[in-house]
């Protein structure tokens, strides 16, 4: 390829850069563009997904969670973008080979004066191609740099995994909450049945002159009340399921059907082995760990900045100078920097990076502490979950019986329409804190596990 043929594609390939670095952005027609596509992808995507499922268990939706939630995704890029950044300064190991080619004219040809005449210094056309090697012989700030940067690869491989925790702790939590208010939804439209017999009931003795007006309203009230009730329950029903689905990474107005799964069962062990188990699992002071590690390497870079730089070239020529005796010709040598004073700026970089180490360790410790604490809170809160749960079931036989008591009474006429509602209020009421208490308790459950780095984010398809 001659020399008019390079400037050519070079040119070429300078006006290709520019048309494109030209070219206009639209905002509005691409915000039009996306909002227009965005509802139909996502809904393409829930239908795939959840086409082999006629009902999803919980190990499904944590699945299909790990699998398509947009936290997930971006925390795996990042990882990989640590492994670039690794592979980046493993770089500096190996030779920089560089390529110039140089073509340069004179017009009219140089020449020096020799004898009252003019002598040709060179050709008037010249190419010179040129080829360099360059590497570090000693430069002991790359070893520390890519260690720097394998910790970093690590650190991101933990903060994925940490996001896969914190998503199997959230779809937990959302499904066990949609059975909840699935449980509750039946237990009520139960309920509803047997409030509208008893409104007709009242209705009917109010029409025969045997109840008075008021309390045959106050039957219309409780009927609409429960009916009210009813419809917020299936609309926070509604709600609930459109979270679980956004967290699983689909279109949250894509309805599906869950399958009711095991209950999580707390875990065995003592508080201190929960608190051991935290300490050596949790991401979080893995984490801390090699953000410590970073930190001394940094301290080490703070130092080989006091150490001299050496680095070693070869240079090929070859140029179509034909007064030149030689055509093709190497150079090599030896480089070495030292920086002899900087303005003490090593000096005071190397002492803040000491003391940048000091505040990752007692990061590390804070955090621990932290997370002691965390234990200590989820094992309580454990606790209490399970004690509310007992309390709620039998609070719930009590109001039961109660209200099957006074149905008999009301059905012999011994109780009044007021004691009926109450009984019946009540029932209701211990239900539905029957239905919270046992979400509760399955969400204390799945904290403790994710306090202590417990949480499965390896699940497959069963």
């Amino acid at each position: 390829m001659n020399s008019r043929a390079i400037i050519g594609l070079v040119m070429t390939l300078i006006i290709a850069a520019l048309v494109g670095g030209c070219e206009s952005f639209d905002g509005l027609e691409m915000r039009r563009e996306h909002a227009e596509s965005f509802v139909s992808n996502a809904e393409t995507l829930t239908e795939q997904v959840l086409a082999g499922y006629d009902s999803l268990t919980l190990n499904d939706c944590i699945r299909i969670a790990l699998e398509n939630s947009l936290s997930v995704k971006v925390a795996e890029i990042e990882g990989r973008v640590a492994t670039l950044e690794k592979n980046v300064s493993f770089a500096n190991f190996l030779p920089a080979v560089s390529l110039n080619y140089e073509a340069y004219g004179s017009d009219p040809e140089r020449q020096i004066k020799f004898g009252g005449e003019g002598m040709a210094m060179s050709d008037k056309h010249v190419r010179e191609v040129s080829c360099q090697i360059q590497m570090s012989i000693f430069n002991p700030m790359t070893w520390f740099l890519h260690s720097m940067h394998q910790r970093g690869e690590e650190i991101a491989a933990l903060v994925t995994e940490y996001t896969k925790q914190m998503t199997v702790l959230e779809v937990t939590a959302r499904y066990f909450q949609c059975l909840s208010l699935e449980q509750l939804e039946r237990a009520m439209s139960s309920e509803l049945e047997a409030v509208e017999t008893f409104e007709k009931d009242v209705r009917a003795f109010y029409d025969e002159g045997v109840v008075a007006q008021w309390q045959a309203l106050e039957a219309q009230v409780a009927l609409k009340a429960r009916q009210n009730s009813l419809r917020a329950i299936r609309d926070e029903q509604i709600k609930a399921r459109a979270v679980l689905m956004a967290t699983m990474g689909l279109s949250p107005m894509s309805t599906v059907t869950l399958l009711e799964d095991t209950p999580l069962e707390r875990p065995d062990g003592s508080l201190s082995d929960y608190v051991l188990e935290a300490l050596l699992n949790h991401p979080r002071l893995a984490i801390a760990d090699r953000q410590i590690a970073i930190e001394k390497e940094k301290a080490k870079i703070a130092i080989a900045d006091f150490l001299p730089s050496l680095v070693g070239y070869a240079t090929r020529t070859s140029t179509s100078d034909s007064h030149l005796m030689y055509r093709n010709y190497w150079m090599g040598g030896l480089s070495g920097t030292l920086s002899v004073f900087n303005g003490f700026a090593n000096v005071n970089a190397y002492k803040a990076a000491k003391q940048n180490a000091t505040k990752a360790f007692i990061r590390r410790e804070q955090d621990a502490l932290t997370l002691m604490l965390e234990v200590v809170k989820a094992d309580l809160d454990l606790t209490d979950s399970e004690d509310n749960m007992s309390l709620a079931e039998i609070a719930y036989e009590a109001a039961s019986a109660r209200y099957e008591e006074v149905r008999a009474h009301w059905k012999e006429g011994l109780a009044d329409s007021a004691e009926m509602l109450d009984a019946l209020a009540r029932k209701d009421q211990a239900q539905a804190n029957v239905m919270n208490a046992r979400y509760r308790l399955q969400v204390s459950i799945a904290t403790l596990f994710n306090v202590m780095g417990r949480a499965d984010t390896s699940i497959r398809s069963s």
